[in-house]
């Protein structure tokens, strides 16, 4: 008995003994965790939150709202951490403008869910250095060349102008969501300046097109997720960590997307004319030809990612700015009264807008500025990342860390807009009835070295569309029914139209 009770004694000891060693284990880890992911001297004020977790906001409220409440309790420039990654969100203009027209600021972060199956960034839209500096002048050339602010590029709307008013018609009386024939319209004037290419509004290759951009778009939200996360890949297998995130939903539906694209490619590569480039895939295998390849510049696997980001950035965004039109004109009736009015003062009967209209309408290109700036597409900026260790406004900013605008916000903010939460296209007009352009605290397009370089084709092509619909058209909430201005909460990044209907009406001749 004493040998057993001796025994027991020695295995309570060696048990205290394990539980003190896992006791001091955690202890160590807790430390080292609060130590290496504690928040470092310098930041701006905000939300941090614990380690490898970052800050999860709890009360369900939408993102807009999130990032109000924070401008709120820690002024106009925070930091929130999501997992790992830290992000500074800024509320106001002009520090956007001096952050976003600095070389400091110029990168795109590294982002896993946003590169290709080499790890590699490609494109326009997500690269950096000499790739990005490259691929923005060739692109840039292109547009220009193959007219972007040219009478080419007004006849290549106007003829697709007719497809969607005759859409219109066919639907005229119904209580319809604005047709998917201005969505192939859009994208037919891209790709005639991307590939040559036209599509017909029932070219089942264009639907399986918008399903897939559909798919990707849905998915865009979950990558960002998993950015914030990626250091979970190191402890759960990779295909675990994707399926939680629904990554290969998104990957296979840009796969196919980008299987589209390289059939494209081969097909230039067949027929390509160096004396007779016909477009921009034309124009980059020339220039692919002639030219040594670098830091991955001049590359088809380079080309192939271009195209998308033309695709999708020249194609959806323009669409969705259409369909806020069409909204804000069904919600605000004596707005679209005031637009007919222009539009039947300067345009002939049943004639197409031109470029040199612009000028002679100017509520017209208030309209537009208004619905960019109450809308706004991105409740905030594609973000950036800080190019080195360097500063902002007095707060330190370590290398790699992630800035963006907020833009919603500052399209909202009193300090820039009277009574911002009006819709009134009056304020882009001047006493003497011109249009004023220039505004403090509007970027719907960026600011800065990454401005948008398809701005001046989206402006045209949505100045033409809106002054040809409602030349012909009226349009109206259905009855008993009123618009609803919100966009989706389902999307985190993207301020989408709430799924509802209008209806069109033939006007008076």
């Amino acid at each position: 008995m004493k040998f057993l009770r001796i025994l027991t004694w020695f295995e309570v000891k060696r048990e205290k003994k394990m539980l003190a060693e896992i006791s001091l284990v955690l202890i160590l880890i807790l430390v080292s965790a609060w130590v290496f992911y504690r928040k470092p001297a310098g930041l701006p004020p905000g939300k941090w939150g614990l380690p490898l977790i970052g800050y999860i906001p709890r009360d369900g409220k939408y993102i807009d709202e999130q990032l109000k409440d924070m401008q709120k309790q820690y002024g106009d420039i925070y930091v929130w951490k999501f997992g790992t990654q830290v992000q500074v969100f800024v509320h106001d203009y002009s520090t956007c403008k001096q952050m976003f027209g600095s070389a400091e600021f110029v990168n795109r972060p590294y982002l896993p869910s946003m590169t290709d199956e080499s790890g590699e960034l490609l494109g326009i839209v997500m690269t950096n250095g000499a790739p990005w500096h490259t691929n923005r002048r060739f692109t840039l050339r292109q547009l220009r060349d193959l007219g972007m602010g040219k009478a080419s590029l007004i006849t290549a709307i106007h003829e697709q102008v007719p497809v969607v008013l005759e859409a219109l018609e066919r639907d005229v009386g119904k209580e319809v969501e604005i047709t998917s024939a201005l969505n192939t319209a859009i994208v037919n004037i891209i790709w005639k300046m991307v590939a040559d290419k036209q599509f017909a509004s029932d070219d089942p290759r264009h639907k399986d097109l918008q399903q897939l951009m559909i798919l990707i778009n849905e998915s865009f939200d979950n990558g960002t997720i998993a950015d914030m996360f990626s250091w979970l890949q190191y402890f759960i297998p990779k295909s675990v960590f994707r399926k939680w995130f629904k990554l290969d939903v998104g990957k296979a539906a840009e796969d196919r997307f980008l299987k589209y694209f390289d059939e494209l490619i081969e097909e230039h590569q067949m027929n390509l004319n160096p004396d007779d480039p016909k477009d921009l895939i034309d124009a980059y295998l020339i220039e692919m030809k002639n030219k040594t390849q670098e830091n991955g510049t001049w590359s088809v696997a380079d080309l192939r990612y271009l195209i998308y980001d033309m695709f999708s950035a020249g194609s959806d965004t323009t669409t969705l700015t259409m369909k806020w039109v069409v909204l804000y004109m069904a919600a605000f009736p004596d707005v679209q009264k005031k637009l007919q009015q222009e539009i039947d003062k300067v345009l002939q009967k049943d004639v197409l807008p031109m470029l040199e209209d612009r000028q002679s309408m100017p509520y017209t290109e208030a309209i537009i500025n208004e619905v960019l700036r109450k809308s706004s597409l991105t409740n905030v900026g594609v973000a950036h990342s800080a190019v080195k260790d360097t500063t902002l406004s007095g707060y330190r900013i370590p290398k790699d860390t992630l800035v963006t605008s907020a833009s919603m916000s500052i399209h909202h903010d009193e300090r820039y807009w009277e009574e911002p939460h009006r819709f009134l296209p009056e304020r882009w007009v001047s006493p003497e009835g011109k249009f004023v352009m220039k505004k403090e605290g509007f970027l719907p397009f960026g600011t800065g070295k990454r401005a948008c370089i398809g701005e001046s084709l989206a402006r045209t092509e949505i100045f033409i569309f809106t002054a040809s619909i409602f030349q012909r058209f009226e349009v109206s909430a259905p009855r008993g029914l009123q618009i609803d201005l919100l966009p989706r909460q389902e999307t985190m990044l993207f301020h989408e139209v709430k799924k509802q209907g209008v209806v069109f009406t033939q006007r008076a001749s």
